[in-house]
């Protein structure tokens, strides 16, 4: 993994690691004759300085969301800010961290198969992410480290500990890491940023909730803060992300248009967003006042709402909230509102129950708007879920399926309309693919968030350009630069939101307190969740005062909350 931005160069403040968080210490056996790199993977100069904080070359693989990468690059930052190196090769690093992804059996097979190969090498691993957080007894993760999805501001900790040859469990979800954290971007010109964590579905086949949680969002000025560190150290792009940015803001009193409109109040002229998934439901609340956002200068027209299936009877079955026909009301609301705006969207194929009249629906909706991007995904039932436990279709027809809606979709084209057209692009992708190189050529994505590919210039990269469409294919369009400085568009901010954000900081404070309230109440039961190693009597003891001055806090928070 490149380090291409060092975010912040302040030193982390080093926590104790709590009784109820005890580090479960199985010392393990040092060799004192050195190994060849073929059993170990070490080169002979990786060596542990077991005895110097921060001395020490970490390997962080990442799998899943981009909500996964914020993490990873808040740890890298971190780690990189305390002393240590980040290398990209396993094999000549001393300790290695993967994070994790379980939305499919597919990326939870990689995510275990990677931690065996590093277990091959020889390497202590601490693992992270939604997958050892949904269930930490998963075979192939014994004698490592876990750390849970709140808990990735405690890694300094956890690979010192660990480095020592002890193994840390860190689960609890009592809190959201800070986003003032330092942090080492990926592509130094983009800056991912978490606005929630967990989601308030309930849908049969997603475990995501069992590892993330609850819908907790991050207070608006937080993320404002974080937006405005990103552009001042260089960031040209920022990725909005969550499991469901759609429900940003309903435990505060507030929500996703209302925190871009604030965003966008000081973003400067060079700055592009992009907003990430959001599910139909919620975007739908907010249709008018996110279209006004889409259409701003400096927001991609681009939004990536799941549909899963074109079928009531499916959606039911998934538990999705919402009718087709309410996602087809809003597609044509955005298509009507956000001229040539870009929809992304997913399909399961195969779920239980679909049948074949289930699965043509779903083939007209794809018929009815060609969706520019789709994600196709078979059914892959998740351990622990509703969806497990029913009936499954033959994986012939699931493959059968699958393949039908992959062939309709590579079947049109979605980006004809741009052909000779003049497009403003952003060249915010620092990482050339050597295809590319040997090409001589780069990428770009439009206002819509379309790739295209132009002549390869190096002085470009994070920059705006003007181009003029000269082809277009399946998967992007091909453009001739005519522009390399032009004026940036600019709009007058309270002219263009005038009457859309209201007043709300009474009710944003009355949503915060609610939120910890009801946060308070959880922990009562989430602070058990750990991994505790005590004498059971002193355990119990500690239990019982530990409950006692939460009910405490909650009956006087309550109080103080009612005054």
């Amino acid at each position: 993994m490149d380090i291409e931005d060092l975010a912040n160069s302040s030193n982390p403040q080093i926590k104790n690691i709590e009784k109820t968080e005890k580090i479960e210490k199985k010392q393990k056996k040092h060799k004192n004759e050195s190994s060849d790199e073929d059993d170990t993977g070490n080169d002979g100069d990786n060596i542990i300085h077991e005895n110097i904080p921060g001395k020490g070359k970490v390997h962080i693989k990442t799998y899943g969301c981009s909500h996964n990468t914020s993490d990873t690059e808040y740890m890298m930052g971190l780690l990189y800010d305390y002393g240590y190196d980040i290398v990209d090769d396993v094999k000549k690093s001393d300790i290695t961290i993967v994070n994790s992804c379980t939305v499919k059996g597919p990326s939870q097979e990689a995510f275990i198969n990677y931690v065996l190969k590093s277990k091959d090498y020889g390497k202590p691993v601490i693992v992270c992410g939604c997958v050892p957080q949904a269930d930490r007894n998963l075979k192939g993760l014994e004698n490592c480290s876990v750390v849970g999805v709140s808990q990735i501001d405690r890694i300094v900790e956890v690979v010192e500990e660990t480095l020592k040859g002890n193994i840390v469990r860190l689960l609890s979800k009592n809190k959201l890491p800070s986003l003032d954290l330092p942090k080492i971007r990926r592509n130094k010109y983009i800056e991912i940023i978490p606005i929630n964590q967990g989601c308030l579905g309930s849908c049969t086949y997603c475990k995501t909730k069992q590892s993330r949680g609850k819908l907790t969002s991050y207070e608006p000025n937080a993320i404002i803060n974080a937006c405005k560190k990103a552009w001042n150290t260089g960031a040209k792009e920022i990725w909005i992300t969550s499991e469901d940015t759609g429900v940003y803001g309903r435990d505060i009193g507030t929500n996703l248009p209302d925190l871009m409109i604030k965003i966008l109040k000081d973003i400067p002229n060079d700055v592009m967003i992009r907003i990430g998934m959001g599910n139909p439901p919620y975007i739908m609340e907010h249709a008018e006042k996110m279209s006004k956002v889409l259409n701003h200068p400096n927001v991609y027209s681009f939004t990536h709402i799941p549909v899963q299936s074109g079928s009531n009877n499916t959606l039911d079955k998934m538990l999705r909230e919402y009718k087709i026909e309410e996602f087809e009301y809003l597609c044509d609301y955005f298509i009507k509102n956000v001229p040539n705006i870009t929809i992304a969207t997913d399909f399961i194929c195969g779920f239980p129950s679909e049948s074949k009249d289930d699965f043509n629906e779903t083939m007209e909706l794809v018929e009815k708007y060609k969706f520019p991007v789709i994600y196709i995904n078979q059914f892959y039932p998740r351990p622990g879920t509703v969806a497990a436990k029913m009936k499954k279709i033959d994986t012939k027809e699931v493959h059968k399926r699958s393949k039908a809606l992959a062939n309709l979709f590579h079947s049109y084209t979605s980006y004809d309309y741009l052909l000779n057209t003049e497009q403003r692009v952003w060249l915010h992708d620092d990482k050339i693919e050597e295809k590319n190189k040997k090409d001589n050529l780069m990428v770009g994505h439009t206002k819509s968030y379309v790739k295209v590919l132009i002549p390869f210039d190096e002085s470009l990269l994070g920059k705006e350009i003007k181009v003029k469409i000269v082809k277009v294919l399946k998967w992007h369009v091909v453009g001739e630069i005519i522009d390399k400085n032009p004026q940036p568009d600019k709009i007058d901010y309270d002219e263009y939101f005038k009457g859309m954000l209201e007043d709300d900081e009474e009710k944003i404070k009355f949503g915060i307190k609610q939120s910890e309230l009801n946060k308070l109440k959880i922990d009562i039961h989430s602070t058990f969740d750990m991994e505790i190693i005590e004498n059971n009597n002193k355990e119990n003891g500690n239990k019982f005062l530990m409950v006692f001055f939460y009910i405490l806090g909650v009956i006087c928070l309550f109080f103080g909350f009612r005054k």
